[in-house]
């Protein structure tokens, strides 16, 4: 014979039973049977594995570390088992779960896995807090998730979660139609300083923090006038001329602003994709980020403004 992963289940089990006949009832076998089964595994050791008494049996010296080493063994084998159920469910048809902040690269993702797995179904949910991506992700209610970072703001993904740079894509500047600074079209970070700022209000992904230390290295103190994470507002106050406020690149109708690019692109934010390494998902990552960046090439010839910026050096700074 040889050792199987049922022969130590069963040394485990006489260990923890502490008797012969407690382990064969919970087993759900004769207590010939387990007597049989040990014999056979004490004769294949060439030992004792346990002293019999009348009040059970106790490991010897071989008994406790064989016991030990096929508990850890036996454990390891049930992970295992967990896992590939896991993932056979997952190609089976389980639904694929996305997340990701609420950005363009979030639903080219959707749209790229949609067009991959088309058996499969795929559920999203939108995400503005790095902290609670990072954690869905390591506890496996995500599969994959666009994120963003900010230099100095490193991410810090879980165990069994890796990462990769999609691109990096600048902020511009939104501000009224009627400012001053409207026909420029590029203007240098300096020349905002006496403006007043309106911003989304400060989050874990260090975005905040990230503006102030770049305005202070261009010579002044950002002003912030007004918080909001609704975009619509801060549009809507940068219109009123209440204000200047970032703008992405891609987005939603800007009536009533003027778009700004700033010089030397000083402020910028990194998206990036996130995995689980144990997800079918990964073996499809390099395709996905080639998806991703295809249709967001589609997405900046469709923007004229971002257009002119890309193929006027912008693209280099933009892709990895």
């Amino acid at each position: 014979m040889r050792l199987e992963i049922r022969h130590l289940e069963l040394v485990v089990e006489i260990a923890e039973a502490g008797s012969l006949r407690r382990a064969a009832a919970r087993l759900h076998l004769s207590q010939p049977a387990v007597t049989t089964q040990l014999k056979r595994i004490e004769e294949f050791v060439g030992g004792a594995l346990f002293i019999r008494s009348a009040d059970g049996v106790v490991p010897t010296h071989t008994g406790t570390e064989l016991v030990r080493d096929a508990r850890n063994l036996v454990r390891q084998f049930a992970a295992l088992q967990r896992t590939a159920r896991a993932n056979a469910q997952r190609e089976a048809g389980a639904p694929v779960k996305v997340g990701g902040i609420p950005a363009q690269q979030f639903s080219l993702l959707v749209n790229a896995l949609t067009a991959k797995l088309p058996r499969r179904e795929v559920t999203s949910r939108t995400i503005r807090e790095t902290g609670t991506l990072t954690a869905l992700l390591g506890s496996g209610e995500l599969d994959i998730a666009v994120m963003r970072a900010f230099p100095g703001f490193p991410l810090t993904p879980p165990e069994g979660v890796e990462h990769r740079l999609l691109l990096r894509e600048p902020f511009f500047i939104g501000v009224s139609r009627r400012h001053a600074l409207a026909e420029r079209g590029r203007v240098d970070l300096a020349d905002l300083a006496d403006e007043k700022w309106v911003m989304p209000d400060p989050d874990d992904s260090g975005m905040n923090e990230y503006f102030a230390r770049v305005c202070a290295s261009a010579g002044f103190d950002q002003r912030i006038a007004h918080l909001t994470n609704e975009a619509h507002v801060a549009f809507a106050l940068t219109a009123e001329d209440r204000g200047i406020c970032l703008l992405y690149p891609i987005g939603t109708a800007r009536d009533g602003l003027a778009m700004l690019s700033l010089a030397g692109t000083p402020l910028h934010r990194e998206l990036v994709l996130a995995w689980r390494t144990d997800s079918p998902l990964a073996t499809l990552v390099d395709e996905l980020c080639a998806d991703v960046r295809r249709e967001y090439l589609a997405l900046v010839e469709a923007a004229p403004f971002y257009r002119k910026w890309w193929h006027g050096g912008g693209a280099g700074f933009a892709l990895p």
